[in-house]
């Protein structure tokens, strides 16, 4: 009798580590990408330029505002997600724009003529533009990632919104 007991202690326990391990995984991710947003504005304000981030079909990339134009960059490298995630700009609850996974403009046929600007953009002196919430949404699971800046513009706070 107790070795049943004991053994169902243990799946028990067992049980909810499991639950708490996939809860992590994106409270893990949400705060990659904090770092990663935070890192591109750093970027910007040690370099003095302004960096953009766009949406393609499997990763965030960094670009930098450079002779009146926007060019991708290398460093850091692209931001990439395990599972399908939405990234919406939210100014109130009401008002919501999904960032566009396909944002870039043809002047012509020809791919190098392709003209790609950026979603977000973060300026030398510390602010985000446009200033709104960021909204983070996994495909698997419920709970929302908010990410705003705060009243000096110059860091990011992630809130969980459930």
């Amino acid at each position: 009798m107790v070795v049943v007991f004991i053994i169902a202690i243990m799946a028990g326990l067992s049980f909810f580590a499991l639950n708490q391990a996939s809860d992590r995984r994106y409270s893990s991710q949400a705060e990659d990408f904090l770092v990663w947003l935070e890192q591109l504005s750093d970027l910007a304000m040690l370099e003095g330029s302004a960096y953009g981030v766009t949406a393609d079909d499997q990763s965030f990339q960094a670009m930098v505002f450079y002779n009146y134009a926007w060019y991708e960059v290398n460093v850091p490298e692209p931001f990439f997600f395990d599972d399908a995630v939405e990234l919406t700009l939210t100014e109130n609850e009401s008002e919501r724009k999904s960032i566009s996974r396909n944002n870039s403009v043809n002047n012509s046929n020809a791919e190098r003529n392709r003209v790609v600007l950026p979603d977000i953009i973060m300026l030398p002196d510390g602010y985000i533009e446009p200033d709104v919430n960021l909204s983070l949404a996994f495909e698997n699971y419920a709970p929302l990632f908010i990410y705003r800046q705060e009243e000096d513009g110059i860091n990011l706070v992630i809130e969980r919104n459930l």
